[in-house]
């Protein structure tokens, strides 16, 4: 009696199971282009899993902002994606095409590309970037709070920023080494404020020195609080030189942005700052501090929409203290 089992045939792949691709692909690899513009895997994956969506790409973005909400460990992957899905949106109105079409039959039908695009998207804990990725929400203002709005002071802090910047070389820096970069910052300084002849060069020179000790902390140890406090003393000085020009357009936008951003603690006097505001600047601030407060709530930027609040709470303060003020002198009056 024969018990050998009759070895099953392997069953014939359906044509919607059929690999799409002839090799592996990275998100970042050239996919298609239409009418100039350039579509990648990841825009092939997004595309594909939004025609399972009820609300096509705003659903996938709406998980997208949960997940960047949630800071469990994998919200720059999120954050990334969201800025993949702004650019392929932005690609897609350019065209006047709706997802579906930059699509053909094949990919439309295909379950093979909708398991590769559901592992790869939702399932990624890291990914390689596309340009279109690097400009997450965070990183263009993270950038435009450190140097972006210096078009506002009369003179730019812009070469005074590349010259302390030069001033310190490439490289990490642990405790041993921090009086050095901070004697080499401070030295800097001192140099350009003894050729300044006007306040607004010695404004621009100390905001320079500012964004300085903040890039510098990124490869320093420093946990002496040598920089930190080389950081305070020229903060003073900022805000002494800022006090009587705070009223000028974008220089109070510029002061609020570099300390919601500033993410080492640095910052000590600019709430006492904004507590003696004028009343005309108060209102100034709070008008710019509404604007900033709903870009990132846009942005689900929690912790740095927390810290602008807090800073509203202190202007808010401020312009109490005025109306009080008022209010007893119209009692005394009467």
């Amino acid at each position: 009696m024969n018990t050998r089992r009759t070895k099953r045939e392997p069953r014939t792949k359906l044509p919607t199971e059929i690999p799409l691709d002839d090799g592996a692909r990275e998100g970042t690899d050239p996919w298609r282009e239409i009418g100039g513009v350039r579509f990648c895997h990841w825009d092939r994956w997004l595309l594909r899993l939004a025609l399972d969506e009820p609300e096509g790409l705003r659903s996938i973005a709406r998980e997208f902002r949960r997940r960047a909400a949630a800071s469990r460990g994998t919200e720059h992957v999120a954050e990334a994606m969201l800025a993949q899905l702004a650019a392929l949106e932005e690609s897609l109105t350019k065209l006047r095409l709706a997802p579906a079409t930059v699509l053909d039959d094949i990919e439309r039908a295909s379950k093979w590309l909708h398991a590769k695009a559901f592992r790869r998207v939702w399932h990624a804990t890291s990914i390689r970037h596309t340009p279109e990725m690097e400009r997450t929400p965070r990183k263009v203002l993270g950038e435009r709070a450190l140097t972006g709005n210096w078009s506002a002071f009369p003179v730019s802090p812009a070469p005074y920023f590349a010259a302390l910047k030069s001033a310190v070389c490439d490289g990490w820096y642990d405790y041993r080494s921090t009086g050095l970069v901070v004697t080499l910052l401070e030295t800097g300084v001192e140099h350009l404020l003894f050729g300044a002849q006007t306040d607004d060069e010695r404004l621009a020179i100390e905001r320079a020195a500012l964004a300085a000790a903040i890039e510098a902390m990124e490869r320093i140890d420093d946990s002496l609080g040598e920089l930190g406090q080389h950081f305070r003393d020229h903060e003073h000085a900022y805000l002494e030189l800022l006090r009587g020009v705070v009223g000028r357009p974008g220089l109070l936008r510029d002061l609020l942005e570099l300390s919601i951003w500033e993410d080492y603690g640095l910052f000590n006097e600019v709430e006492p700052f904004l507590g003696t505001l004028t009343e005309p600047q108060a209102d100034l601030a709070l008008r710019e501090l509404a604007n900033i407060i709903a870009e990132l709530r846009v942005s689900n930027l929690d912790y740095q929409l927390g810290k602008a609040r807090r800073l509203r709470l202190a202007v808010v303060a401020s312009a109490k203290a005025f109306s009080d003020a008022g209010e007893s002198e119209q009692c005394r009056r009467r």
